[in-house]
């Protein structure tokens, strides 16, 4: 009776510590200026519970990125990084990134709260290895250098986002717009 009690606290504390990083990462996505009390208001709990979960905003900062990186692995994971021409790997992998809407946000935003390229190491970076089989495929203009490649990957990726944000176009208008931006940019000629 006593491990069921503990364990029903264990499962309620976790999903209200889920709840405030998820709120956090909204609230943050649209103003990271906003306050630890409107991250609060938007968990649905109060003040005094974000901070019995996280002592300061550099703890919950952490958790966000924490879960940020979580969310574009899986993003990235569900693209099948390794399938197919290294250009195939990047437009579904633009394509899972574009639906993670809010990361994007923190992503993209001025004095951005994280930083993607702190997630991965350069010997396992998926779009640094999908640009590399890219290369290795012949499916993207090899005139190009990588950092170009992967620069015009993010900024297309930042457009498809803003539109997506700005209500203006669907997600799978915007992915469909990435898509044929990127094939016209940096695909070799036929690929």
């Amino acid at each position: 009776m006593i491990v069921a009690v503990i364990l029903a606290r264990s499962t309620k504390a976790d999903r209200t510590r889920r709840d405030i990083v998820a709120a956090a990462v909204d609230v943050w996505a649209a103003d990271n200026s906003a306050s630890l009390g409107t991250v609060a208001d938007r968990a649905g709990v109060g003040r005094t519970t974000v901070n019995r979960y996280f002592a300061d905003r550099a703890q919950l900062i952490a958790a966000v990125d924490e879960e940020c990186r979580a969310r574009y692995a899986s993003a990235v994971a569900q693209s099948r990084p390794t399938e197919g021409t290294g250009l195939e790997a990047l437009l579904r992998m633009c394509t899972e990134l574009i639906q993670l809407g809010s990361v994007l946000g923190l992503v993209f935003a001025d004095n951005a709260l994280v930083d993607p390229d702190t997630w991965y190491d350069d010997e396992d970076d998926p779009l640094g290895s999908a640009i590399s089989r890219g290369y290795q495929d012949g499916s993207l203009a090899q005139d190009l250098p990588g950092d170009w490649v992967g620069t015009v990957v993010w900024t297309t990726l930042f457009a498809a986002h803003l539109v997506v944000a700005s209500g203006s176009r669907t997600w799978h208008e915007a992915a469909s717009l990435l898509t044929r931006t990127l094939t016209s940019g940096i695909a070799a000629p036929g690929a």
